[in-house]
């Protein structure tokens, strides 16, 4: 028993014609009568008697009729609410974040965004560069936020969310300490603690090298918490970006002279659709306020 079978049985039993049900139902008539003989199989007893002129029920199509009406009834009610909840329901955005990005930096914006947006659900992941560009490429994520010194693949797009600075962290009583400002050539012979996954640490050996500075590396890690516990302790120093030595608690100096800077972006591949909540979380982060944290400036407010 089909519920489509229903309706149209329903609909013979108010018109009393099947010509005009079938036009009701926007079948063909043969197709309409098929589908009641069906119907009638299943019961076991003929619902219509077509032996007169006009269409009538039978005594058993009386007797089925109320309980055909409450099957279709329900089941009807019960499709609504199904496709109701589903248009309720939240919508899930995946977002990848390279994992030089401070969450203290960011995670108001997403606080923000989901109290404008409650029906939205923001999953979060971690990952380095190369990771968080290939989770997109596999349809993983939804967005990342990246920010590179090298260009990115064209096949990706997104709008600029903030720029920050690149800044020299080191301990409290190392002899930068007292010093707002170094010139590159400072940090000559300095032992430096090497961020692995940090987008911009191969461009910025690159740049110290064409510049003759040659520093020590004393310690290499992914693990940013480790780095920011390291320079604390005074084993070395290390470039970062400012919000995240502003996070772990570290003294700092600009380095004028070789100004690191990187843009953040929310990137998506351009040629996938996307759901209606990214498009609202693409829409909403550029214009979020980032002066929690003052290193953090929108494009159209640095120099």
């Amino acid at each position: 028993m089909e519920l489509y079978q229903i309706r149209y049985c329903l609909a013979v039993a108010e018109t009393l014609n099947f010509t005009r049900a079938a036009e009701r139902c926007f079948v063909s008539q043969p197709a309409l009568t098929k589908a009641i003989q069906k119907l009638e199989d299943a019961l076991g007893g003929l619902l219509f008697d077509r032996s007169k002129v006009a269409v009538s029920l039978t005594d058993f199509g009386r007797s089925m009729l109320p309980s055909l009406q409450q099957i279709y009834a329900a089941t009807s009610q019960t499709r609504e609410l199904a496709r109701r909840l589903q248009r309720d329901r939240a919508e899930s955005v995946r977002v990848g974040i390279i994992c030089t990005i401070d969450l203290n930096a960011i995670f108001p914006a997403f606080l923000a965004f989901q109290h404008a947006f409650p029906k939205a659900d923001i999953q979060f992941r971690e990952g380095s560069m190369e990771a968080l560009i290939d989770a997109l490429d596999k349809g993983d994520i939804d967005v990342a936020l990246l920010a590179s010194p090298f260009a990115i693949a064209r096949r990706f797009s997104g709008p600029v969310l903030y720029t920050e600075d690149f800044v020299v962290a080191h301990g409290p009583a190392h002899r930068f300490g007292q010093r707002a400002a170094l010139s590159l050539t400072d940090l000559q012979g300095e032992a430096y603690c090497q961020r692995s996954l940090c987008e911009f640490s191969l461009y910025i050996e690159r740049v110290m090298a064409e510049r003759g500075v040659d520093v020590k590396v004393v310690q290499q890690t992914p693990r940013e918490d480790w780095v920011q516990t390291m320079v604390r302790a005074g084993v070395g120093v290390a470039f970062m970006a400012e919000s995240t030595a502003l996070s772990g608690g570290l003294s700092f100096s600009r380095v004028p002279d070789a100004r690191f800077a990187r843009e953040v972006r929310a990137m998506v591949l351009g040629d996938r659709p996307h759901s209606g909540a990214v498009d609202q979380l693409l829409g909403f982060l550029p214009g979020f306020d980032w002066s929690h944290i003052p290193c953090l400036k929108k494009p159209d407010a640095t120099g």
